[in-house]
């Protein structure tokens, strides 16, 4: 079939398409393709007329080709791109920046095969995102769980003395608690993520916001004997008060966690733009320029030694994120290390 009669027949119906279209023929060399293709691929110069393997370098691309035009009617597939290159090379490449294309190949005639490109990147790392999600909440629940399994078997030895049945009792109790913690702030941030938390806005003041905030975090500071001063500007904001409390609780809490004993904690506010910044300041180990991308991520911990030494969770940070985002406001770090922490929390005054 001519070149002509191909884009009378075919080049309005892929134009219209939102997958990237490219129409071969028995040869592999394409015949036409779409814009949305190109804008996929990142393609600049024009590729009608070219062979398929000089556009897009997969084999396994080719055999599925190859494979339609003998008689199947359908071949699908998975490939990861970056730069021009193709799977595995495009993974060692892209340290996470390659992209994963699902391309399905259908003959349409005796001469013409459609292969159709949908980008799938964000499905397949939203995957992953869920399969990690899962093993981290199971590993963090099985630590404390056999600890709590373990002791309690021991209880059931007659032979114990009674110093050192409250002894296990403690371990048992200190092992649930962190449970509780943990499954509290999984609820929390579910809670967050569908919104079915009803974000009622009322008008409070930084230095309310801070009392609430000590009330909860003295006995932490006090068990490390970390100083925590607090310098707010009796500043009116309009937010969900119990959950910037929260927020700025777990930032605090944070910064005793990974400070030394009788350290300092500054936390600080000040209106800039609209908008009350609250920073919350350490002298801690800091952190790393690589880590920093991460530390929001549910789990995450720089040092996950010394976070479930302290009785964190993994999730505080990522709660601050929500509740950041919620209030359409933000959260940010300044950190080196060895030099602390800088955490600033901004959200809207009204």
């Amino acid at each position: 079939m001519p070149r002509s009669d191909i884009a009378k027949h075919y080049q309005g119906i892929i134009d219209a398409m939102e997958e990237g279209v490219l129409l071969i023929n028995r040869k592999q060399r394409i015949m036409l393709h779409n814009k949305r293709s190109a804008l996929l691929l990142s393609w600049a110069d024009e590729i009608d007329g070219k062979d398929l393997k000089s556009v897009i370098d997969s084999s396994d691309l080719c055999k599925s080709a190859s494979s339609v035009f003998s008689g199947k009617k359908t071949e699908r597939i998975t490939i990861a791109v970056y730069e021009g290159v193709c799977g595995d090379e495009a993974f060692i490449k892209g340290h996470g920046r390659e992209r994963t294309f699902r391309i399905r190949v259908t003959a349409l005639d005796e001469k013409l095969a459609a292969v159709t490109i949908a980008d799938i990147t964000k499905i397949e790392r939203l995957s992953l995102v869920r399969q990690d999600f899962v093993s981290n909440v199971s590993h963090e629940l099985k630590t404390p769980l056999t600890a709590i399994t373990g002791f309690a078997e021991t209880l059931t030895d007659e032979a114990l003395t009674r110093e050192e049945i409250r002894g296990f009792s403690r371990i048992i109790l200190k092992n649930s608690s962190h449970m509780q913690r943990i499954i509290s702030d999984l609820l929390l941030l579910t809670s967050l993520d569908r919104a079915e938390i009803e974000h009622v806005m009322s008008t409070t003041t930084d230095t309310k916001i801070f009392q609430e905030v000590r009330s909860y975090t003295q006995h932490k500071a006090n068990a490390k004997e970390t100083e925590v001063i607090y310098s707010p500007l009796d500043r009116e904001v309009t937010c969900n008060e119990s959950l910037i409390v929260q927020a700025v609780a777990n930032l605090v809490l944070n910064a005793i966690a990974y400070s030394a004993e009788r350290s300092t904690v500054e936390v600080r506010t000040r209106v800039r733009n609209d908008m009350m910044e609250i920073a919350v300041s350490d002298q801690g180990v800091g952190i790393s320029k690589e880590d920093i991308p991460r530390i929001f991520e549910r789990f995450y911990r720089i040092d996950k030694a010394r976070s479930r030494e302290s009785g964190g969770t993994g999730l505080g940070l990522s709660i601050v994120r929500h509740i950041a985002i919620i209030h359409s406001g933000t959260i940010k770090v300044s950190s080196k290390p060895g030099e602390g922490s800088v955490f600033t929390l901004a959200i809207p005054l009204s």
